[in-house]
């Protein structure tokens, strides 16, 4: 009885090993037809898939269950290893193609995209959420400064030494450390800052952010005095781009329209004033400036044109003594660009004094080549300097508010 048994698990055992070389004949024989008609990869994986299933429902018909579960798990097995082979190579050859195609930057996003977000940030990266300016209101980029110092003066040492490059807490500390010496002062830090979006005043490129730096005690303590710092959006970066300073004797307002209008005092008898504007650069450019001096600070004049001589004042004293002042003479130098236009007014002179102001103003002219203008002249240069810096000049007489935040 046993080996009976023996002998019929014997012959079936080798009944589903032929069975099982049939099909994978079967199966060989048509993946070696297919490739030979030019059958693409994923045209082969259906033909298996095709004529595996007509063997297994051609033999399901006159196997048992159990023989046709046997059947079509080992050819599920070598269909799944033949598919694994060709998905590897697929695969293979795709990360290849992209590998070649890839540029470096790219690569850097694959290999490390936390790095490069980190990088694309410190440089003013504008493609993720929030304004340029709002990330380096949070310290999350850098600005470099790129104002030009105008000073010649060697011992001068910048605010913002141009190439140099700060976040905004940075900046801060540079405020501090610059306008607070605690040699001097118990005081180490400004009081408050404040911040405002303005245009240009030539109505170009991104509005500027102006952060105000207040109680930096200049000239006395407590003075309200403050810095005003221009940040200004560039190809996606940020940049210090101007700053001004202003306390009891030095006032800069801006306006809305990214118009400033100045005023200080150089003595009682020196006061000056004019009219800048906010470019679309970042920078402050002098519309035109002035110059009102009274009494015996007219004699300014004399020495803006000669300083070399000695004998500069001359004609101020050898026309008006040292015991005369011309208590209501008037002289307003303009500053016009590179040029200087020069007015008077003697309308509340006394009479006395109106002949020796006369002379005084005629003697200028006459020998230190003074032109006295017209407003009219003043004017039309004024107009000019406008056209040049693209800005429009009734604009420059416009006051509209701006409005400053608490940072």
């Amino acid at each position: 009885m046993s080996d009976e048994s023996e002998n019929k698990s014997s012959k079936n055992g080798n009944y589903m090993i032929n069975k099982k070389r049939t099909v994978t004949m079967i199966l060989l024989a048509f993946w070696i037809g297919s490739t030979l008609s030019g059958c693409t990869v994923s045209k082969d994986v259906g033909g298996d898939q095709s004529a595996e299933e007509s063997v297994v429902e051609s033999e399901a018909s006159a196997d048992s269950v159990d023989d046709r579960q046997v059947v079509i798990d080992e050819e599920n097995d070598s269909r799944s290893s033949d598919d694994a082979d060709v998905d590897t190579q697929d695969f293979t050859a795709d990360s290849a193609d992209k590998d070649t195609d890839m540029s470096v930057d790219d690569q850097a996003d694959t290999d490390g995209g936390e790095d490069r977000s980190e990088k694309a940030d410190s440089q003013g990266d504008s493609t993720k959420s929030g304004s340029l300016y709002e990330k380096f209101l949070r310290n999350e980029i850098v600005a470099t400064v790129t104002i030009e110092s105008s000073q010649e003066n060697e011992y001068y040492v910048p605010l913002l030494e141009k190439g140099s490059f700060y976040t905004f807490e940075q900046l801060g500390q540079r405020i501090s450390e610059y306008f607070f010496d605690p040699e001097y002062s118990d005081k180490t830090s400004y009081d408050q800052v404040q911040y405002a979006y303005v245009n240009s005043a030539d109505g170009a490129g991104a509005q500027k952010l102006l952060i105000k730096f207040v109680g930096l005690n200049i000239y006395a303590p407590d003075d309200d005095s403050y810095a005003v710092v221009v940040v200004s959006e560039n190809d996606g970066k940020v940049y210090l781009t101007a700053e001004y300073e202003c306390w009891a004797r030095s006032e800069m307002t801006i306006y809305g329209n990214g118009i400033f209008s100045e005023y200080g005092s150089g003595g009682a008898g020196d006061l000056y004033g004019g009219i800048s504007a906010l470019l679309s650069d970042g920078t402050i450019d002098s519309v035109y400036g002035t110059e009102e001096l009274y009494e015996w600070w007219t004699s300014y004049i004399c020495y803006t044109y000669d300083v070399d001589q000695a004998s500069d004042s001359d004609i101020y004293q050898e026309v008006f003594g040292t015991d005369t002042s011309p208590d209501a003479l008037i002289v307003t130098v303009y500053t016009i660009g590179n040029d200087k236009y020069y007015q008077y007014d003697i309308g509340e002179c006394a009479e006395e004094q109106k002949v020796l102001c006369e002379t005084y103003l005629d003697r200028c002219h006459d020998e230190l080549g003074i032109n006295w203008s017209l407003d009219e002249e003043v004017e039309t240069a004024i107009q000019g300097r406008c056209a040049g810096l693209g800005i429009s000049y009734e604009e420059t007489m416009q006051q509209p508010e701006l409005a400053w935040h608490i940072l």
